[in-house]
């Protein structure tokens, strides 16, 4: 068992040393700001936490673990803020970090048929990664490279994005790692080059008319230098209840690897949920699809939120920036029609 421990600990280290934080894009469904700092700080009548954690490979010791946790708020009407710290364990391998994003909008029509805003971000980001070589079994000594009780480092980077909105449409691009690793455990020349990743995202929010219910597509895309790419399809549904102080909210995801000619099924995510006032709670089981993630078992993420809203709002489904923009600008129509008709019959 140790010795598999070990080779999955090395396998996982390479992937997490060279990927793109897959622990972190996982969670863009509930935080967009995570792929794209564009959207940081978007809603601007809300400030939101959520936290998350994630376990995976149950009964193997040292197992894949995440905790996340992210802050968002409005610093003014045309200027947000994303924070988030994390801390992700792959058996001996541990990485912890910080990203900071701020953006700004830019507001290019806002009538009585809606609007249009053009969004950009910028973020920070710092991580130490560490590796622990006190566990390793003792076959592991033979290795030149494994040499000491164990090695770490910090490295530094930045990612930006721009994001288009049309009324509840979204379109946004951003790239990550926007500079070469320089963390120096991985300075040796055999470290294969890193670069930028493309991350590409589309979505819109649809409300059934004259009912609470709100529908949400959101369709996600990344590449990176080494042609590691990825495609996920999501779909959040939001269900009022007869209280008002309870929603129900629930998540279908599917992701596929689009590395091969005709691509492979990497997975699917399921998530449901319960909103009691300002308070949100989920949990999401995912289903791995490739054949080591079937023989090693499921993950899940349990995740918590809470936000404070300027109207003070504590309702199970507040309403959020674009309902509002959108509900005003209706109400002045009809303010302008009902001048119209008291004009006329004068």
């Amino acid at each position: 068992m140790r010795k598999l421990i070990l080779s999955l600990s090395l396998l996982l280290l390479t992937l997490t040393a060279y990927g793109q934080k897959y622990f972190i894009t996982n969670q863009y469904a509930y935080d967009l700001f995570l792929v794209n700092p564009a959207d940081a700080g978007n809603n601007s009548k809300c400030i939101s936490f959520n936290g998350f954690y994630q376990k995976q490979w149950f009964g193997v010791d040292l197992a894949p673990t995440t905790q996340l946790f992210s802050f968002q708020a409005p610093l003014t009407s045309t200027l947000g803020s994303g924070t988030y710290i994390f801390n992700d364990r792959n058996g001996n391998y541990n990485r912890m970090g910080l990203q900071q994003s701020v953006s700004v909008e830019i507001k290019l029509r806002e009538n009585r048929h809606g609007f249009t805003s053009l969004h950009f971000g910028l973020s920070a980001v710092i991580d130490h990664t560490s590796l622990d070589y006190a566990n390793l079994s003792e076959g592991a000594s033979i290795d030149p490279v494994l040499s000491g009780a164990g090695e770490s480092g910090t490295g530094f980077n930045a990612n930006t994005g721009i994001m288009l909105e049309v009324n509840n449409y979204h379109i946004g691009v951003a790239l990550s790692e926007l500079f070469a690793q320089n963390n120096p455990m991985y300075q040796s020349e055999w470290e294969p080059q890193t670069g930028p990743a493309i991350h590409a995202h589309a979505g819109t929010s649809w409300k059934i008319p004259d009912r609470d219910i709100y529908i949400e597509p959101l369709f996600y895309y990344r590449r990176d230098q080494n042609t590691d790419s990825r495609f996920d399809a999501n779909l959040k549904l939001y269900l009022p209840t007869l209280d008002p102080n309870f929603a129900f909210w629930g998540i279908l995801a599917y992701r596929r690897s689009m590395d091969e000619q005709l691509g492979r099924d990497l997975g699917l995510g399921t998530t449901v949920g319960i909103d009691y006032r300002s308070f949100s709670f989920g949990i999401e089981h995912q289903l791995g699809l490739t054949s080591a993630q079937k023989q090693f078992g499921s993950a899940f993420l349990l995740v918590a939120g809470y936000r404070i809203c300027s109207d003070k709002s504590k309702r199970a489904m507040p309403c959020t920036q674009k309902d509002a923009i959108i509900k005003a600008a209706q109400r002045d129509k009809d303010r302008g029609l009902k001048g119209i008709k008291d004009a006329t019959a004068k």
